[in-house]
């Protein structure tokens, strides 16, 4: 009874540690896919968005995500944002997730999600990205910033 518990704990054990391996694998191979062509990008189009612009960052969004929007709402949201203040560096950038997003075309789309690490002129700021993928078009599908100077 003994020697079969063992067996079972040392299958379990296997079992677990195979899954864990394949789940960091299966990420490293995602963020090995894109971080050539999605870390240049994003070096690109961060420094436009931070400009607060309401135009500028029009032009990088997704068609498909401009229709859920009014320009009154992003130019509020760009409003709140423009208290981050300016983009000084950015820094360590590291790919987090793979999904599927809809296109207009009603095709799934890979959505490609990124955190980037940047300093503001109000300090640090954590910067989620999302990029539609359009064949290795990138258009901005989602963004989100986390800074201590917007909860002041």
């Amino acid at each position: 009874m003994r020697k079969e518990l063992k067996k079972f704990i040392m299958y379990v054990i296997f079992v677990f540690v195979t899954g864990f391996s394949a789940f960091f694998y299966y990420g490293y191979y995602q963020s090995s896919q894109y971080d050539d062509s999605v870390i240049p990008y994003i070096q690109k189009v961060l420094p436009e968005l931070s400009t607060w612009d309401t135009e500028i960052v029009k032009q990088y969004m997704a068609p498909e995500v401009l229709q859920t929007v009014t320009t009154e709402n992003l130019q509020d949201i760009m409003k709140a944002l423009a208290q981050i203040g300016e983009l000084q560096s950015i820094d360590k950038m590291k790919f987090k997730k793979k999904a599927t997003g809809r296109a207009d075309d009603l095709v799934q789309q890979p959505v490609i999600t990124y955190i980037v690490n940047a300093h503001y002129s109000t300090g640090e700021a954590t910067v989620t990205l999302s990029l539609l993928d359009k064949g290795g078009v990138y258009e901005v599908y989602h963004f989100n910033f986390e800074s201590e100077a917007l909860f002041q």
